[in-house]
């Protein structure tokens, strides 16, 4: 610091924007910033002449080796020879006629009417809400212009309608539509003795088929809501700290609530899964009752953001409602706001509530036709949803079929999608495939993380915004108090704005850009997720372990456990990267909006200070290092991995060891900050590990999405599907055909006939077996008659499919001791890669 003779810091800034004016002793006094030394902070130290020769030798550095790189690059793009590029005539169909194609497909008459039903119901949905929600604003207006409690009385049905915890009105009419889908449901079961055709439970949603996938999509996506009050009830209990009935009832009675959750979309579900009018028709009527008592209590109960007499006694006789008007106004901005809130809601309400009658109008059609239907769809009628499922699998137009067709071409063969989305958007952004399609899970965990995103939003911005005036006097008077403390050792001397540690800026725009670049970081990490879904998908099918660890028979109970964690980790996981990336990204636009207001801000340029000259030191040895061993130690401009002027490497190598110890010291801890940065960015994604390749396993996340990855390749395998689809279609067909050829003979003849068959039917069999081992004589080695003669050492190394390395040597053994058996001549040790591709 250096005295100031004659000025006046208030009136004239002496030490200009390198330094501070401030007083000591009544004395103006510079105080310099960075490396700037002087009465008037004019001139440079040696540490910061050095700085920036360090600096700009880095920046030559960078600028050499990138400049190399580019001209090295063009050189050799250069030397290449000229690929002749033919032209090839594609039928390919233009986009307009993609779009209009697509609308006729989608725009039929049955989904322009359920599209103009959602619109109007959800609009007169929204007016009934303003038409209660307006007292309730009137009355809380009169009471904040009068400066009484903010609170309102609910209705006295709101405590017989209560959602979260216990509904007399829906939950018993749920649990009795529940009984009746289970006893109307047959138990299909291929043991004979195990109770054949006996009651069960339905599922409400088949996760692995594609059954009904936008139903079951919205109806998770109606539990967005569900899900946000249970979250939002535990940061309340949570900073309230008040608990009289106990941790573990507290978690019993979410797990109760969830339950509740459960129960009330259930039969909705389930209703649709079993496509039967009477489901049909209980699923329907059940709906109306469940939408109208939504909207008795989400307009009269349990608003967003307007405070009942309960929630004002729960939060110690407080309520933020005074704060919201101060911010928003009395007018009708705040019903406004929760009206546009709902809006999703209840699109979402009407969705369901049309669907389900066109669905149950559809199926009494069918039921019409029945009688001028022909033998064909007469047998077609009686197949179950996932028998016919299984028969259009080999349709040549399904995406199991086309991924088939697609293993015999290569990429640049395959033909181009015909989706309008697919020919919209970029490659590189997102390439949409027409031999893939997510299964239903994936939809429903989706949907319900889009719309639960999306009331967060809602409600961080709505509710936080009106505290943050308040807020940021509270947080500047901390600072000022810690950096008056720790200089000046009196806590009740005023501290001057503008000699602050550091100025805390206005936290309007810094908490909206906040809010809008956790948004928008996580979406692009979902949809860098739902890529990498069908990705490793893709790899599972195909038996690469690159990305994801190979299977093992002793993780199977491990994998099982992560299939059922996966879709609600997901959600747990972006609710609390949500509030990471929040809270950092918080404290990065107070940093920008500090240095933009007041040009400077001295805590953080104390932390420059001290970060700068390592960072340049490490960055300029990294660009050293790499354009030594690209031009001078490696061979060919390193696109060869051999070594070149080994003695010179030697002697570097040798200097550098020392070197590196010390620079080894600040990488260890750039290491420890860029795991919590990456953790933090990538917490909301599953197929990331911050634990690394050796101890990913450990992560919980990483693992549900293991098990779901290897769960899904196993029964969802378009190889796999198309084999049984195209088996259980040939069964159909001669089944089909053995019926129609059995009803043009009289009695007798059918008696003949069925006795004839079944004896030609043995002897096809048996010679279709005997051809078919011949041709595929590995098999021979997994037929039920020789596995009864292995020991269980034997038995397991021959059907581990998964320890295939492991077991390789007494596998061969076993091949060998079999191998006239099987009609081969020699197994050899050598040859294990090639029995093993013809054993798969």
């Amino acid at each position: 610091m250096n005295a100031v003779n004659g000025q006046n810091c208030s009136v004239y800034n002496p030490c200009g924007r390198n330094g501070y004016c401030t007083y000591e002793d009544e004395e103006p006094i510079c105080e310099c910033k960075f490396w700037w030394i002087g009465t008037f902070c004019n001139e440079l130290t040696n540490s910061g002449k050095q700085v920036i020769i360090l600096g700009s030798l880095l920046g030559v550095l960078i600028i050499t080796f990138h400049s190399l790189n580019i001209f090295h690059l063009y050189r050799q793009r250069k030397r290449q020879p000229k690929k002749a590029t033919k032209k090839v005539q594609s039928n390919d169909p233009t986009i307009l006629d993609i779009a209009v194609g697509q609308m006729k497909r989608s725009a039929g008459v049955t989904s322009c009417i359920i599209a103009v039903l959602i619109v109007l119901v959800a609009g007169g949905t929204l007016v009934a809400k303003w038409s209660l929600l307006q007292p309730i604003h009137t009355e809380l207006v009169n009471r904040y212009n009068n400066d009484s409690p903010l609170y309102y009385e609910s209705n006295s049905i709101c405590k017989k309608i209560q959602m979260q915890r216990f509904n007399i009105l829906t939950f018993p009419v749920a649990c009795f539509i529940i009984l009746i889908f289970i006893l109307i449901t047959k138990r299909t079961s291929l043991l004979r003795k195990q109770c054949p055709r006996g009651i069960a439970p339905p599922m409400p949603v088949d996760f692995l088929s594609r059954i009904d996938r936008k139903f079951a999509a919205v109806i998770f996506a109606m539990c967005a809501d569900e899900l946000f009050t249970i979250v939002k009830s535990i940061f309340e209990s949570a900073s309230s700290n008040s608990n009289d009935s106990g941790v573990i009832i507290s978690y019993l009675e979410r797990i109760f609530q969830v339950l509740i959750i459960g129960f009330r979309y259930y039969p909705l579900l389930a209703a649709v899964y079993l496509d039967s009018i009477v489901s049909l028709v209980c699923g329907t009527l059940y709906s109306w009752l469940d939408y109208s008592i939504t909207i008795v209590n989400q307009g009269l109960c349990n608003t967003d953001f307007y405070v009942t007499l309960d929630q004002y006694i729960s939060a110690g006789n407080e309520s933020s409602l005074a704060a919201r008007f101060d911010y928003y106004g009395t007018g009708s901005t705040l019903l406004a706001i929760q009206l546009c809130t709902d809006i999703p809601r209840y699109l979402c309400l009407a969705y369901v509530s049309i669907k389900l009658p066109f669905l149950l109008i559809d199926k009494i059609r069918q039921r019409l036709k029945r009688s001028s239907m022909s033998d064909k769809e007469r047998m077609m009628m009686k197949l179950t949803r996932e028998e016919r499922i299984l028969l259009r699998i080999s349709d040549p137009g399904s995406p199991d079929m086309l991924y088939v067709r697609n293993l015999f071409r290569q990429t640049d063969q395959r033909p181009r999608s015909h989706h309008l989305i697919a020919r919209l958007l970029p490659k590189f952004i997102y390439e949409w495939r027409d031999d893939f399609t997510f299964s239903t899970r994936i939809l429903c965990i989706y949907s319900s993380i889009i719309l639960l995103l999306f009331f967060i939003t809602v409600q961080a911005c709505v509710i936080i915004l009106p505290k943050l005036n308040s807020f940021q006097k509270s947080l500047q008077s901390t600072i000022d108090l810690f950096s008056t403390s720790s200089e000046d050792g009196n806590d009740d001397q005023p501290v001057d704005p503008a000699t602050t540690q550091f100025p805390v800026p206005s936290l309007q725009r810094v908490y909206i850009l906040a809010v809008v670049t956790t948004v928008l970081l996580i979406t692009i990490q979902l949809l860098t997720l739902l890529a990498n879904i069908r990705r490793n998908l893709f790899q599972a099918f195909r038996g690469d372990d690159s990305e994801i660890p190979r299977r093992q028979r002793s993780r199977y109970i491990s994998y099982s456990a992560g299939n059922i964690h996966f879709g609600g980790y997901c959600i747990g996981y972006l609710i609390w990267g949500f509030i990471l990336l929040a809270f950092f990204a918080i404290i990065l636009w107070t940093c920008v909006e500090a240095f933009i207001n007041f040009s400077s801000v001295r805590l953080i340029e104390t932390l420059l200070k001290s970060i700068i000259p390592s960072l340049l030191f490490i960055y300029f040895k990294q660009y050293l290092n790499k354009l030594l061993a690209r031009y001078v130690f490696l061979q060919h401009g390193g696109q060869v991995l051999a070594i070149n002027n080994r003695r010179i490497l030697m002697i570097f190598i040798y200097f550098s060891l020392f070197l590196d110890a010390f620079l080894g010291f600040i990488s260890s801890i750039t290491r420890l900050l860029l795991s919590v940065f990456y953790g933090i960015i990538y917490m909301c994604r599953l197929d990331y590990s911050p634990l690394g390749r050796k101890l990913e396993l450990m992560d919980g996340g990483f693992s549900a999405y293991c098990g779901y990855i290897h769960t899904e390749c196993c029964h969802r395998h378009p190889v796999m599907l198309i084999f049984a689809s195209h088996l259980f279609t040939q069964f159909k067909m001669n089944q089909y055909k053995q019926i129609e050829h059995l009803g043009q003979l009289s009695d007798p003849d059918r008696l003949m006939y069925a006795q004839r068959q079944k004896k030609s039917l043995r002897a096809i069999r048996k010679w279709n077996l005997g051809v078919f081992l011949i041709r595929n004589p590995m098999i021979a080695f997994f037929r039920k008659a020789y596995l009864k003669q292995l020991d269980v050492d034997d038995l397991h190394a021959l059907t581990d499919l998964d320890g295939d390395a492991n077991n390789r040597n007494q596998r061969l053994a076993i091949y060998h001791r079999r191998g006239s058996v099987a009609g081969l001549s020699v197994i050899e040790e050598t040859n294990a890669e090639l029995h093993k591709q013809q054993r798969f």
